[in-house]
């Protein structure tokens, strides 16, 4: 007799939903970034002459560091290795839920309480890496 094959239809389903998942998301990715990335470029060069060029280097971290999160490849490598956060990591959080209703409601509480740290670090950089955000630029001016 054969193995029953639904462990393995069930892992080859969920590596592919994992997989479209992430396409989805670098394609979200690459069509927020592709204007983003033209208008830096212009502000770039609109601005020479008073700054060195900053914003298409800004837009193009923040492309590196997302195409890190969402780590289209990570399926093809060995489990064994460490643990990253990254999509990988928050799915099978999601999915840890979703399988197990008497510790869901505590699991989903961590996972919100994780979204919005991550949310505020997010904003903390970016307002970190906003020009105009500088304790000497903020405030009122007197006239």
């Amino acid at each position: 007799m054969s193995p029953d094959p639904s462990p393995v239809h069930h892992s080859m389903a969920r590596a592919v939903l994992l997989l479209q998942l992430k396409l989805l998301l670098g394609a979200l990715r690459d069509f927020l970034l592709s204007p983003l990335s033209l208008g830096a470029a212009v502000l770039d060069v609109a601005m020479s002459r008073h700054q060195p060029p900053r914003y298409f280097r800004g837009v193009l971290q923040l492309g590196q560091r997302s195409d890190e999160w969402i780590d289209l490849w990570s399926g093809s490598r060995d489990e064994s290795g460490a643990r990253r956060e990254n999509v990988d990591a928050l799915m099978l959080r999601v999915e840890e839920v979703l399988r197990d209703p008497q510790s869901g409601a505590r699991r989903t509480r961590v996972l919100k309480r994780w979204a919005q740290r991550q949310v505020s670090r997010a904003r903390v950089r970016i307002t970190a890496e906003t020009p105009g955000n500088r304790p000497s630029d903020s405030g009122p001016t007197a006239k």
